[in-house]
């Protein structure tokens, strides 16, 4: 079987998109697939794995650039990784008489809606979001990586299939180097992440004082720069105190994992936005399976990840952080949440795991022609 995996981002960096497209690469390898991937850029371990590959440069058509690859490489199936460039692969698709599947992750308008006019023209991206999600009423099926999402997408497509989340859980594994955060004798907290609004960084910011205020043995380090607002940095370092909260640039995914392994706890501090509703954290599911306590905000992907005992829920204000924070001060208590969300992550969001689901469906719709 052969299958076309397109993804118009660049794979060889560590966001969620990213991670999933080559999560589903590699699996589907492993699976026994002839993969090629047509993306912006592709990480060593492609190379490694036998994994074929065409790359797209800035200003790129993404249709010539698949169409191209597709005459090539005569898949069986294309799998579009999130809404982004999803008319090109129902037109080569068409033009092929191929099946193709369609993995989204989220409602892009709904974040552009949410995000406000400050991230760039609102009105034409959004059209052009719904003119991209209008092609899941074509697809041969849509595999969904969050489960709030699959009751909106449902209705649209009859073979929308959940495989909600996935990580690499030898990557991700308590094992493995460590890159030291602080003071060994203090509790340590990393946050890892963009700063945009849906991420809560806000939040957590104005909960440190108050973790510090009843607990001085906590120490914060704030890992990413993505969306930084510099007078807003300038501000926060101003009156955080630097001996017990660090700010570090974004790092490359090969090191993250050595990040999480040194954290005592993880902390996602999501606000409740119709987006985050419909997402699913990849960091979530990277936390669980380094088997650190988790510290998340209250939100119905949270609780479907984290139940049952794997990590401490908690309200989605600064308070509500502030408590989950100070509740995960207990060694006895991380020790027990950490095990439950390794077990977690193995059972339900291993890669190898998750993508047979939809290496099965591709072997499925190939014998049917």
């Amino acid at each position: 079987m052969r299958i076309i995996v397109f993804c118009t981002a660049n794979l060889s960096v560590g966001s969620g998109s990213e991670v999933r497209a080559r999560l589903i690469s590699l699996g589907l390898k492993y699976h026994g697939a002839d993969v090629h991937v047509v993306c912006g850029g592709v990480p060593p371990e492609f190379v490694q794995k036998g994994i074929d590959f065409t790359t797209m440069k800035d200003g790129d058509s993404w249709y010539d650039t698949l169409n191209t690859a597709t005459k090539k490489f005569e898949p069986n199936v294309i799998i579009g990784v999130t809404e982004a460039g999803t008319d090109a692969v129902y037109q080569v698709a068409r033009n092929f008489q191929i099946k193709y599947i369609l993995d989204l992750h989220g409602l892009g308008f709904v974040e552009i809606l949410e995000l406000g006019k400050g991230f760039g023209p609102r009105w034409p991206r959004i059209k052009r979001s719904l003119k991209w999600l209008s092609r899941v009423l074509f697809a041969d099926a849509v595999t969904i990586a969050n489960p709030t999402l699959v009751s909106f997408i449902k209705p649209f497509n009859r073979h929308t299939i959940p495989v909600v989340g996935m990580t690499d859980t030898t990557y991700f594994s308590p094992e493995g180097k460590k890159l030291a955060l602080g003071e060994t004798n203090r509790t340590q907290v990393l946050y890892a992440g963009n700063f945009y609004k849906w991420q809560g960084i806000d939040m957590l910011i104005e909960a440190i004082p108050l973790v510090l205020k009843e607990n001085p043995h906590f120490e914060f380090t704030i890992v990413g720069s993505v969306g930084v607002n510099e007078e807003v940095m300038n501000a926060w370092k101003s009156t955080l105190p630097s001996k017990s909260v660090h700010f570090k640039q974004s790092v490359d995914f090969r090191e993250v994992a050595n990040y999480y392994r040194s954290a005592d706890v993880l902390v996602i501090p999501r606000p409740f936005m119709f987006s985050t509703y419909l997402a699913i954290p990849q960091k979530l599911l990277d936390y669980m399976s380094c088997g650190k306590t988790i510290v998340a905000t209250n939100l119905a992907p949270h609780r479907w990840a984290l139940t049952p005992n794997a990590g401490v829920l908690c309200n989605p204000s600064a308070e509500g952080i502030a408590n989950g924070l100070l509740l995960a001060s207990d060694k006895s208590k991380r020790a027990k949440f950490g095990m439950n969300a390794r077990k977690i992550a193995l059972d339900r969001f291993d890669h190898i795991k998750q993508t047979k689901k939809i290496f099965d469906y591709c072997e499925s719709v190939t014998e049917k022609g």
